[in-house]
């Protein structure tokens, strides 16, 4: 796939086939990350793939939290669609049935130019999402638990020692092909 083609198709799947990914192919995904650039060559991410059954049940687990706190987010966001609420809720419980879930983290406890090691991460949770759908697997990123506040239990169960959760990735073969949503004008001046 040319990387514009891969930019411009990529969209965020919730809802996912049971069809496992391959041990290569999630290995070049996440090494796609490991590639991209970071803040004066800091490379200051750590990424956990979490593939057992056993172990996505514990996420899952912790998203049921995640969705009850991030309720009333979701209904000021959707007032006009309400039913946007539910599939979101069952997407944050269920993952949509991905089959892998990676989840980010900051690789030391503590940076002294935290902007800086967060956008590197987010440069790198990119380069997993476009490396994924070149292979047609899809992915969504979820910013929610580190919103609500369920980082220190993701990060306590799953990488203890690699400093705060950042975001987490959900990967498998896609079980739907949503639209393009309606981008928004007025969002860049050439000067």
């Amino acid at each position: 796939m040319e990387a514009r083609e891969a930019l411009l198709t990529r969209r965020s799947i919730r809802r996912y086939k049971p069809d496992p990914i391959s041990e290569e192919d999630l290995k070049e995904i996440l090494e796609a990350g490991l590639s991209a650039p970071s803040a004066v060559n800091m490379q200051h991410w750590y990424f956990v793939a979490v593939q057992s059954p056993e172990a996505l049940d514990e996420v899952k687990a912790v998203m049921g939290g995640v969705a009850e706190k991030f309720q009333s987010v979701l209904e000021e966001r959707f007032s006009r669609n309400p039913e946007q609420i539910g599939i979101t809720n069952r997407f944050l419980t269920t993952l949509g049935g991905a089959p892998v879930c990676v989840l980010a983290f900051f690789l030391k406890p503590d940076y002294p130019d935290r902007d800086g090691a967060m956008q590197s991460v987010s440069a790198a949770l990119e380069n997993l999402l476009l490396a994924a759908w070149d292979k047609g697997i899809g992915s969504c990123w979820l910013s929610a638990p580190q919103r609500m506040g369920f980082g220190p239990a993701l990060r306590e169960r799953f990488a203890p020692d690699k400093g705060e959760f950042v975001a987490m990735v959900t990967l498998g073969y896609p079980d739907q092909a949503p639209k393009m949503p309606p981008r928004r004008d007025g969002r860049y001046t050439i000067v």
